[in-house]
Order: structure tokens, then sequence, then C-alpha cells
């Protein structure tokens, strides 16, 4: 009986967190891992007061310093730049002078209606290798009369070590007007790519054809 009253509590408040995240623009997945190069989608759920969607606007975090935005031949897309104040390198020696500041998309073809539907914008980001922080993106949805703005931030640190957290993260989804919308950096159970940090991984021979003779000693 407990056991059935357990499962019940955590069916509904599973569908209390969904409910609520289709309340606001949020992202498909919450969770990122930390120090990957991850495809998000940021979804906006309804309209402004019964009128359609016709832009989007998500404000990148300072500490992401890599996007590339998917190609939407149905919205016009617009990449707004910051220089930073000392360039940094990327993985593989490039330096890096500015970065992406804000995403815009724009005059679609057709304007998402304002209920019963959503849409899922995406984008690739490069997030730190931080496990346990949480990245807030600022974003304003733009309708055909008015806006939504989802651009407010937690009160005080929240820390997702903490027993409390689920608490605090609920309370300042459910208890603040306008909700940034995060992603949870986790630590990844493995490298993104199979070869791992090309620059730390061993140097390896070209393996030799099959029926190659062995060089003779020196």
């Amino acid at each position: 009986m407990i056991r059935s009253l357990a499962l019940l509590a955590a069916a509904a408040l599973g569908a209390a967190v969904s409910s609520l995240a289709s309340a606001h623009d949020a992202f498909a997945s919450m969770y990122a891992p930390a120090g990957y190069k991850q495809d998000v989608e940021m979804r906006v759920y309804h309209g402004c007061k019964g009128s359609p969607v016709n832009q989007l606007r998500i404000k990148i975090p300072e500490t992401v310093s890599y996007v590339s935005v998917e190609n939407r031949p149905d919205w016009t897309v617009e990449i707004k730049t910051r220089k930073l104040a000392k360039p940094v390198s990327d993985e593989v020696g490039r330096l890096i002078t500015e970065v992406v500041d804000e995403i815009i998309w724009s005059k679609p073809k057709s304007a998402l209606p304002p209920s019963r539907m959503f849409e899922g914008f995406r984008f690739r980001v490069g997030v730190p290798d931080t496990p346990g922080a949480i990245l807030f993106f600022k974003t304003i949805t733009g309708c055909e009369q008015g806006d939504d703005k989802y651009v407010d931030l937690p009160k005080e640190p929240l820390d997702v070590n903490a027993k409390d957290f689920q608490k605090k993260i609920w309370a300042f989804m459910t208890a603040t007007p306008g909700p940034a919308p995060f992603l949870i950096l986790e630590k990844p159970a493995r490298p993104q790519y199979p070869w791992g940090d090309a620059d730390k991984a061993p140097a390896t021979s070209a393996p030799k054809p099959a029926g190659a003779a062995a060089a003779p000693a020196h």
C-alpha cells in the first residue's frame, strides 16, 4: 500500500513538472554533460495571451564560448556577437576574439499558433567543464501582440548537490513570474568523442596492411 502511494505521488509530481515546463519556454532536456558540445532545443509552448509567436530571442550565458545554430529556412535567424575583453584559445589552438551573445529567430513563414502547438529551436553550445553548474538562458518570446519575458534568475545561488535542491528549483519555477530556462551540467560518463582529448591522446602508428612484411633490422 505504501509503495503504491509513493508511486502515485511520484507520478503526480512528474505530471506537475511536465505541466509546469509546458507553461514556460524551456529546454527539451534540462541536463547536459559538462564539457560537451551539446545539441539543445528550446521549446516555445504557447503565444502571448492568445497572440501567435513570431519571434524568439535567446541570450547566451557568458560561460558558453561556442554556439552553432541549426539552419531554419522557415525562420530568419540573426546571430549577434560580443567581443571578449581577453581573447582565448579553443580546443585546437585557434584564437577566439568574439563569441555569440544572442540568437534571434524572426519573420517566420507561418507564425506559431498561440495554443495547442509547440515549436523547437535547435542550436549547439559548448558548455563549460564544470559539473554541477547551472546555466541560465534569458529568453523572450515575441508575438504579433506583446511578448513573454523569461529572464528572471533565482534570488539565491542554487546547489544541485544540496538536499533541498529539488525543493528550491521547484520554488524558483513556480514562484517566479518569468523563470529563465536553464541547463544543469552533469559529470559525463565518458568523453564526448571516442578519441577523447586529441592533444592528450598517446601517439599511435598507422596499422600495417594485411600481409605486409616486417622491415628488416639494421
